[in-house]
């Protein structure tokens, strides 16, 4: 699994934030629109891997928690089986620490998703700049 800091890294390091979307001619917008596709690949690429480690958080603490359900004694004493009582209160203790593990994961992967959603916006302004300088102020053939 890879860090939730080294995923942000990867992101900060793409340089959407501050990025200007206007253009000064059908060139620059071109160059844009290419820049965007790219930094829409990376985003995607890094949303997959970010799921991938989800998963495996989750199933790693869905081991555990399973060794809990099947641990029926506990060596000590008197071999004495462990009341459920302690046996729910380590399973909502494994939960509780799944989910703080998975939380920073989710967060980035929501900033991703609205990245990926401004960058949709900015590739239909550039398209629509293009057409417009190619064709006209109302973009029509």
């Amino acid at each position: 699994m890879i860090s939730p800091k080294v995923y942000q890294q990867q992101i900060q390091d793409l340089g959407i934030d501050g990025m200007a979307i206007f253009p000064e001619n059908t060139e620059e917008a071109s160059l844009l629109l290419e820049q965007l596709n790219n930094m829409g690949k990376v985003l995607e690429r890094i949303r997959h891997n970010i799921r991938i480690d989800i998963r495996a958080i989750r199933i790693e603490y869905m081991e555990k928690i399973k060794e809990i359900r099947d641990s029926s004694k506990v060596m000590g004493l008197y071999d004495v089986q462990r009341p459920m009582k302690d046996k729910i209160n380590d399973k909502r203790h494994l939960i509780d620490e799944r989910d703080l593990k998975i939380a920073p994961y989710e967060s980035i992967e929501y900033t991703i998703d609205e990245y990926l959603k401004q960058i949709a916006e900015a590739k239909t302004y550039l398209t629509n700049y293009s057409r417009r300088q190619k064709y006209g102020t109302d973009g029509l053939v």
